[in-house]
């Protein structure tokens, strides 16, 4: 059989990972503290070896990795009193989740029913000692200092767990707009940093981008479709002409 059809094959099941990645940046366009995700391609060199013949190579593409992209996105004020943005590209928000501790950019924060600093997604916000901070059910005015520390009719309540990792680069999601820690990244470190109260960090998606991206990975999979059905032909026709030959 051809290699060609291999060939095709990969980079329509590459096409499809990137038309993923960009249909789910489109989709959380509007998600605070979302970081785009972009497919990573690689070419990969496979070498086969046959008994009395030569060796012979062959390349394919695919995906190494959906990676995102961890620049800052731009600021947007809305007055509120329990959102904030981080000034500093770099660092996170920690939050409480069953699954262990995680860490976001999404300061859209809110009070849950019992009375904790929650996040869009129910988390419990984390204070600098790595406590879920609470809120008096009856408080009358909450605001944020640019330290982080959040102040409750006068009162001191707690200050945001801020913390910043030895490369960025290294966290992977756990969600749209949440990350985790992996050997690359290395284990969180609590550094104070600004923030920005009354203001949030929209995603860094640009929409025209994302848009030119779906058209050029649709076109490139529809290429690699039709090479697909050719190659088949070529071989169903080669088939059918050695039966006929017999």
């Amino acid at each position: 059989m051809s290699t060609g059809i291999w060939l095709a094959a990969s980079g329509a099941s590459s096409q499809i990972t990137a038309l993923d990645a960009t249909a789910n940046n489109l989709a959380n366009a509007n998600t605070a503290g979302y970081k785009v995700d972009q497919a990573v391609f690689r070419e990969h060199l496979i070498q086969a070896m046959y008994v009395g013949r030569a060796a012979r190579e062959m390349r394919y593409n695919g995906v190494e990795t959906v990676a995102p992209d961890m620049r800052s996105g731009p600021l947007q004020i809305t007055n509120k009193p329990l959102d904030v943005a981080i000034e500093t590209e770099d660092a996170f928000f920690a939050v409480q989740t069953p699954r262990g501790e995680r860490y976001t950019r999404a300061g859209a924060f809110q009070i849950g029913a019992d009375g904790a600093l929650v996040t869009a997604q129910g988390y419990p916000v984390l204070d600098s000692s790595g406590s879920p901070i609470s809120v008096q059910p009856d408080a009358k005015t909450l605001s944020f200092g640019d330290d982080g520390t959040l102040t409750v009719d006068d009162s001191d309540v707690g200050q945001l767990k801020l913390v910043r990792f030895r490369d960025v680069r290294g966290l992977e999601k756990d969600g749209d707009t949440m990350f985790r820690v992996t050997p690359r990244s290395g284990r969180a470190e609590v550094t104070p940093s600004t923030i920005i109260p009354g203001a949030l960090e929209m995603p860094n998606v640009s929409i025209v981008k994302g848009m030119t991206d779906l058209v050029s990975a649709t076109r490139a999979f529809e290429a690699m479709e039709k090479a697909v059905e050719t190659f088949s032909s070529l071989e169903h026709r080669a088939a059918t002409d050695i039966v006929g030959a017999r």
